[in-house]
């Protein structure tokens, strides 16, 4: 599984994170997980801020 992390949206909006996924619509102030890559992305255009990595479910 790829390494995710947690962000807040900070601009609602219409994302992808990677071209093979679906386009997610988001609100200002929801949670989700990207990959690294992608929230780098957004934290730099101020869409989004970091928010922590997600539990680990390894067992």
């Amino acid at each position: 599984m790829d390494l995710q992390v947690i962000i807040e949206f900070t601009e609602t909006g219409v994302y992808k994170d990677r071209c093979w996924e679906n386009s997610f619509k988001a609100i200002k102030g929801q949670l989700h997980k990207v990959t690294p890559h992608y929230a780098a992305h957004l934290i730099k255009h101020s869409k989004a801020v970091f928010r922590g990595l997600p539990e680990s479910h390894s067992g």
